[in-house]
């Protein structure tokens, strides 16, 4: 009993739990960002990188052929 209450007492005196825990809830609150992020911008950043796609297409068939000369 006696051992067991040491081990009691130490495990309330470490701080490595506390620690873990805090880590726990920072990695669990950039996932949340990440996610809020990616839901609320997801939408316009693939429209804006479909525009620059669209733009660097129809640019192409103006450009001059450098090996046709």
């Amino acid at each position: 009993m006696y051992r067991l209450k040491q081990l009691f007492a130490h495990l309330a005196d470490s701080k490595s739990g506390a620690v873990a825990t805090e880590y726990a809830f920072l990695i669990a609150f950039i996932a949340i960002v990440a996610a809020l992020g990616m839901t609320l911008l997801g939408q316009n950043l693939s429209s804006f990188f479909n525009d620059i796609g669209v733009a660097l297409t129809n640019i192409s068939g103006n450009l001059p052929d450098p090996f046709n000369t």
